[in-house]
């Protein structure tokens, strides 16, 4: 056999052998189970059903601004009509690139730049369960809790999801971005996916991607604070806090700890326990 034949052979072997170990799933993580399969289709069908089956809302059931909303007002909206749709074609411009890339970034830099296509499977499954899970939260929230948008909000009148600008909470972008950004995050804590402090890099440009959008929904007058805090924190509970539990700790990983029986002299009951 030649040396450029051996080379090639060699070069396949690599390629298309065993599953290489960089980006390899952890064996202590536990993996896609076919319960989370199952909620991510009731997931995407909810979303659905919320969207094209369900009429919007036409009266809302609760309006005006509560806690700081007044104060956070006054300080961040645009008075301009014309720079507040700016604001708001910005933010819409920085939305969907930052959830596109959460969706990709994961499953792509494992596929290509590690060649681990199991890795790649299982993030692209996280990726499908927290947004479906997001949105499916962000739809029935706004149908069955309508709050009246900010006075001068404008609507239009011929759109699917909020003709009478009575969908104001929560903010359906604060929870999309937040939910994106915090994926990247949690990925490349686990992952390590582009080595070094470009993860922590690209986990605080995401996270500043995801606040500027949640900032310009306040001021180009779509939403106020409170619908922006509370979209925000449930992103980040999908985003970050849902892979982490589920997938990114090992099994044994203790938690905050659980509940065990416990027998004593006289007695028995339950203890808390946390093992270290």
């Amino acid at each position: 056999m030649t040396p450029l034949a051996t080379l090639l052979l060699s070069l396949a072997s690599a390629l298309w052998g065993a599953e290489p170990a960089r980006y390899a799933w952890d064996p202590a993580w536990p993996r896609f189970r076919k319960t989370e399969l199952a909620v991510t289709g009731a997931a995407v069908a909810g979303a659905a059903a919320n969207f094209y089956l369900v009429k919007p809302p036409e009266t809302a059931a609760w309006k005006g601004p509560i806690l700081f909303d007044k104060g956070a007002r006054e300080v961040l909206i645009i008075r301009s009509q014309s720079s507040g749709d700016r604001a708001e074609l910005i933010g819409d411009l920085l939305t969907f690139p930052l959830i596109g890339y959460a969706m990709l970034d994961g499953p792509l830099t494992a596929l290509w730049a590690g060649g681990n296509k199991d890795t790649a499977g299982q993030l692209a499954l996280i990726n499908a369960e927290t947004f479906a899970v997001t949105e499916v939260l962000n739809l029935s929230i706004s149908n069955a809790f309508p709050r009246a948008r900010p006075d001068g909000a404008v609507c239009d009148p011929r759109s699917r999801y909020d003709p009478r600008c009575v969908k104001s909470f929560w903010s359906g972008h604060a929870a999309n971005v937040f939910a994106a950004a915090s994926l990247v995050c949690v990925q490349h804590q686990a992952l390590e996916l582009y080595g070094g402090a470009a993860d922590a890099a690209v986990c605080a440009a995401s996270l500043t991607a995801a606040a500027g959008v949640a900032l310009l929904r306040v001021a180009s007058n779509d939403h106020y604070a409170s619908d922006i805090l509370v979209g925000a924190a449930l992103g980040a509970a999908t985003g970050y806090l849902m892979p982490k539990l589920l997938h990114f700790r090992p099994r044994s990983d203790p938690g905050l700890g659980r509940l065990e029986p416990r027998a004593v002299r006289g007695g028995g009951g339950l203890a808390w326990v946390r093992r270290w």
